[in-house]
């Protein structure tokens, strides 16, 4: 059933619905639903994106005010940098907006499978997790619960408010409280072009190191050098405690952290919800990373399946939306070989509205 407001044609080609009254992008400070993505999610090749993408049937079909963030030839480590902090996105327990994150067909073009998966998941895994997590669970360096020693800096680029050390032995440290044994999360900066390296302690314990740099390096086809790391410390029993961060490479350039935070909270509102979708099918036969061997985008598949099982089971309202199961990569479904008509379109908004 198709909600008022859609137009249905029909034609040799097909099924196609149009949506004729799509509710207004709201601003994403405001948006009950928000999208994030690529080209797939922002309606590339449409005659009309703001109508036919996805997202927008979505929003028609729930009643909701929508945002849609999306950019062309996005990958993962894009998202936080150009999409998630610009928009100054930060949900809260009061909005707990609804989400969707349909990222990785540009990875895989790019770098392909292998080595460049992890950097794919890392990011994946942060803008996962700081979509799910609400602020009132997050100790963020610019609110309070923070202290520092040494030479230090809050960087305010991009609405990225991380802390920036500037010195050997230079710390940061977050106090949070957790209500029973759980994991905590941490969001450092990462970046190609700082070599800062890092040990991080839970309540004055040394527990591992880390370096602002990845291997390989983020570098994305859209210029992207830096963006949102991931960390988690499983298993930390419930209590008081403190994370520190110190700086181990000599210099004024160090490591940055955003915060940390903790899917254990205070209360028991009703979290953020974000759906995960997997790669949607390439057009049989093109060039395209997929289209004639699947093999690749199986393996992203995979790390994405990983990422939502994991936030699942540390309580996060996080879900998987299986584009495959409903868009199919046919030539009556697709524009060109990774780009989705006004059909395939349609049927990506129900693969959402499967988990919704």
């Amino acid at each position: 059933m198709f909600a008022p407001g859609f137009i249905i044609l029909a034609g040799c080609g097909g099924i196609f619905v149009f949506n004729s009254t799509a509710p207004p992008t709201a601003p994403t400070s405001v948006a009950q639903y928000r999208a994030y993505g690529d080209s797939i999610t922002a309606g590339a090749l449409l005659s009309d994106s703001t109508t036919q993408a996805y997202p927008v049937l979505v929003a028609e079909f729930e009643k909701v005010t929508f945002a849609n963030n999306a950019l062309g030839a996005d990958q993962a480590c894009d998202v936080p940098k150009r999409q998630i902090f610009p928009n100054a996105d930060s949900p809260t327990l009061a909005t707990h907006p609804w989400y969707t994150l349909l990222i990785g067909t540009n990875d895989i073009g790019a770098k392909g499978a292998g080595a460049y998966e992890s950097v794919y998941k890392l990011c994946h895994q942060a803008a996962i997790s700081w979509l799910a997590v609400p602020v009132e669970y997050k100790i963020l360096a610019n609110g309070s619960g923070v202290t520092t020693t040494g030479p230090g800096t809050l960087d305010t680029s991009n609405n990225w408010n991380a802390w920036a050390t500037q010195g050997l032995g230079s710390s940061v440290s977050f106090t949070i409280t957790t209500m029973r044994t759980g994991p905590i999360y941490v969001w450092p900066r990462i970046d190609d072009n700082i070599a800062a390296t890092y040990t991080y302690s839970l309540d004055g314990v040394v527990l591992g190191t880390g370096t602002m740099q990845t291997t390989p390096s983020i570098s994305t086809e859209n210029g992207t050098t830096n963006s949102l790391g991931f960390l988690r410390l499983p298993a930390v029993a419930a209590g008081t405690h403190v994370v520190t961060f110190t700086q181990t490479n000599v210099g004024a350039i160090g490591m940055s952290i955003v915060g940390i935070g903790t899917p254990i909270g205070p209360t028991t509102n009703k979290l953020p919800t974000v759906l995960v979708g997997t790669i949607p099918y390439q057009l049989s036969g093109s060039t395209s990373a997929c289209a004639n061997t699947d093999i690749p985008c199986l393996d992203y598949i995979q790390d994405i399946k990983a990422d939502v099982n994991l936030f699942a089971a540390d309580g996060l309202n996080v879900r998987l939306f299986d584009t495959r199961q409903y868009m199919f990569g046919t030539a009556a479904e697709m524009i060109d070989a990774v780009h989705p008509n006004v059909l395939g379109q349609l049927e990506l908004s129900h693969s959402v509205e499967a988990s919704w």
